[in-house]
């Protein structure tokens, strides 16, 4: 009985770690998704929340961010979604460049 507990507490980390994958995931693709439209002169930030989903975006920031060097970039924060609905969850976010011609990507 005493291991019960112990198996629903690991349960739940594995449980937790996959939705932050998922997330940190969804923020790459999303921060890809609004370089793109950004490269062709569209609003990231519909491209991005678009490719986040509802859930995700909800509780999400889409920024463009302008490098003294002339690079601009997109970057996507996403707060991981929480199975204990009293914890405040991480945020995980992705950024991605803007040029003409292919998006690069830097995840962190």
């Amino acid at each position: 009985m005493a291991v019960v507990p112990l198996i629903a507490l690991a349960a739940i980390a594995v449980v937790q770690v996959g939705m932050a994958a998922h997330a940190w995931g969804a923020a790459r693709e999303a921060a890809r998704a609004g370089a793109r439209a950004e490269a062709v002169d569209a609003p990231a930030r519909q491209a991005a929340r678009r490719v986040l989903g509802e859930g995700l975006a909800r509780d999400s920031a889409v920024a463009r961010r302008d490098d003294p060097d002339g690079t601009s970039h997109v970057v996507v924060r996403v707060r991981v979604p929480m199975l204990l609905p009293w914890t405040s969850g991480p945020v995980v976010s992705a950024e991605a460049e803007v040029h003409q011609g292919a998006v690069g990507v830097v995840a962190r």
